[in-house]
């Protein structure tokens, strides 16, 4: 298992372990993998304008390879935009309700809390509308000669599309000229901006009441990083 396969696994395992029973607030503390994962995801360039067809190609159950199971974890790659750079989906049967994983991944200005175990990632909600919220991340590259990465991202609690879907929360890059000047914050001006990356959490209702919940992304670090 490569180190993007395992990142995704590990934070899809550590946030399923729990069930419905637990509450919200000790249910959002697995949630510091997700920065992680997010972080070492590769993908081809694009606009920073929604990327409606990698969403699509996200959320679709069609095209993806099976690789392998653990913990009664599936993890699953798929190749996007006819690229050499594979997607990566985890999948479970579980039944954690997804409203409440929805609030915990929406509620972005209290990610430091979720975070304590990983103080060196820097997230801020910097903006929040009706049906969305906006934040950034700065991914401090602890490397000699290696630029830190940056993003500002999108999410929305619904599908990415009109029709029918089994799509409840979607997030995507948008570029800085999409934020009030105001709230803009780079943390350091030589970081690489990262410019395209995508991700759906899907669910499937099956017939003993439970949920086969799935995390599907892709990611574009801007440029290479070591293992």
């Amino acid at each position: 298992m490569n180190k993007t396969n395992c990142y995704t696994y590990n934070i899809f395992k550590t946030i399923l372990k729990f069930n419905s029973s637990y509450s919200v607030s000790y249910v959002k503390r697995p949630i510091t993998l997700l920065s992680v994962v997010i972080s070492f995801c590769f993908c081809s360039d694009n606009t920073l304008s929604k990327p409606h067809e990698i969403l699509k190609a996200l959320s679709v159950n069609d095209g993806w390879d099976y690789v392998s199971t653990e913990n009664d974890i599936d993890l699953s790659t798929k190749n996007i935009d006819q690229s050499n750079t594979k997607a990566v989906k985890v999948q479970k049967e579980t039944d954690i309700s997804p409203d409440l994983i929805c609030d915990i991944l929406m509620d972005i200005k209290n990610y430091k809390n979720y975070f304590n175990s990983s103080a060196s990632l820097n997230f801020s909600e910097v903006n929040r509308r009706e049906n969305s919220v906006e934040g950034h991340h700065f991914i401090p590259v602890n490397i000699p000669f290696m630029r830190n990465r940056e993003y500002y991202f999108r999410m929305h609690p619904n599908s990415h599309q009109l029709k029918s879907s089994n799509t409840f929360l979607h997030w995507y890059l948008i570029g800085d000229n999409s934020i009030d000047d105001e709230v803009i914050n780079h943390f350091i001006e030589e970081t690489i901006y990262l410019k395209i990356g995508a991700g759906v959490w899907n669910k499937e209702h099956l017939p003993d009441g439970k949920n086969l919940l799935s995390y599907r992304l892709i990611l574009n670090p801007g440029g290479s990083l070591p293992e």
